[in-house]
């Protein structure tokens, strides 16, 4: 059964959420300045394979990839703001492509939400909401390259903003504890969250729930973070 429709609500939603992602991103160079680093943000150019369109389980298998280093960052994310990353378990349920597609719509429109919140707690305007899904012509294999193409966007933007804001060292060995703890985990839970799984709509949909949550977390985090910043900067004026 073709997905068409379901997954130009998905690509949509990847669009608008790049372009929140890339609104963030950007204006957290204002912390690089601060911190004399010498890198700054730009975002990753949106680019799809032209026809003709990988077959789909190459693109699912794409953005599977994709969706885990985004997770794997919105975690480095959380670990540099002091907090715990969440490694949730496998969807315990027999699932088809379709609705694998559902579940990663959903959790999309969460995370969405959630990037529109933490926008705006940055002081900034948050992108539009996406247009309404209509596929057109475009068939099965042109969804799901977009599908992959926007996850290596926002991972791509996402290596960036990691890398200007240094912030792989912050959270390193944290996150090896993390790896660690789930590992020991999966003895007594064997059939819990499989990062590996080899079916890639299984490890896109995991991937998709580990980003959002992670997000969550992270926004969760933000107005103490926010509030001490903005006291630090305070604090150094006055000393001057």
């Amino acid at each position: 059964m073709a997905n068409e429709h379901l997954l130009k609500q998905i690509v949509n939603g990847l669009e608008n959420l790049a372009a929140d992602n890339a609104i963030v991103c950007e204006h957290l160079n204002l912390r690089a300045e601060l911190h004399e680093y010498r890198q700054r943000f730009d975002p990753t150019p949106f680019a799809v394979l032209p026809p003709p369109y990988p077959d789909k389980q190459l693109s699912q298998t794409e953005a599977a990839y994709h969706i885990g280093r985004i997770a794997d960052h919105a975690a480095l994310a959380v670990l540099h703001m002091g907090g715990s990353p969440v490694w949730p378990d496998a969807f315990g349920a027999e699932l088809d492509e379709a609705d694998v597609l559902r579940l990663v719509l959903d959790w999309e429109l969460l995370q969405s939400g959630v990037y529109k919140v933490i926008v705006q707690l940055y002081g900034q305007q948050p992108a539009r909401g996406p247009a309404l899904a209509s596929p057109g012509a475009s068939s099965e294999e042109r969804l799901w390259a977009e599908v992959a193409a926007w996850f290596m966007k926002i991972a791509a933007d996402t290596d960036r903003v990691v890398n200007v804001q240094h912030l792989q060292s912050a959270g390193r060995d944290l996150a090896a504890r993390n790896m660690s703890k789930k590992k020991r985990s999966r003895r007594h839970r064997p059939r819990s969250g499989v990062l590996d799984d080899s079916d890639p709509l299984r490890r896109l949909e995991q991937g998709v729930q580990r980003a959002t949550l992670n997000t969550l977390t992270f926004a969760g985090l933000l107005p103490h973070h926010l509030y001490h910043a903005a006291r630090a900067r305070q604090r150094r004026r006055g000393r001057r």
